[in-house]
């Protein structure tokens, strides 16, 4: 009788385990899209996006505190980058884009901090990217 109890028990704990490890995962996985999203906009408006010049307004890590290993070994941040610019037609307008950007590259996105290259997509305005061939969110190794 014991036995039963006991194997109850730990089939109990078992699964509380097993789910709690789940959502862990879920919840890091929804990290990882929200953040690299904008890096998979920017590859896709390479060739045709309408590139904008902005200024840093805010920036701010994850909630999560959601970080990752970059390229070359370093601690890349996810961050919300408040970001000012002028569109197309001349309005000023403002956004936040939902980034990585490399923890020693962090300063240069402050507040008031001028020229982060912007990419837009001509088919939908609301869509920003940083163009990373203006405005490097990595520091990249040197080559061997």
């Amino acid at each position: 009788m014991l036995d039963i109890v006991l194997w109850g028990v730990f089939g109990i704990v078992s699964l509380g385990v097993i789910a709690l490890a789940a959502i862990v995962l879920a919840v890091a996985l929804m990290s990882h899209r929200a953040y690299s999203e904008e890096g998979r906009l920017w590859q896709q408006l390479q060739a045709d996006g309408r590139p904008l010049q902005g200024v840093a307004v805010s920036l701010m890590r994850s909630p999560s505190g959601y970080s990752r290993r970059g390229p070359v070994g370093q601690r890349m941040t996810a961050v919300q980058l408040g970001v000012a610019y002028v569109d197309a037609a001349g309005i000023e307008q403002q956004t936040t884009l939902r980034t990585l950007i490399d923890e020693d590259l962090l300063a240069h996105f402050s507040a008031g901090r001028p020229d982060i290259h912007l990419l837009q997509d001509p088919q939908d305005p609301s869509r920003l990217a940083i163009d990373r061939r203006h405005t490097p969110l990595v520091i990249r190794g040197a080559r061997r």
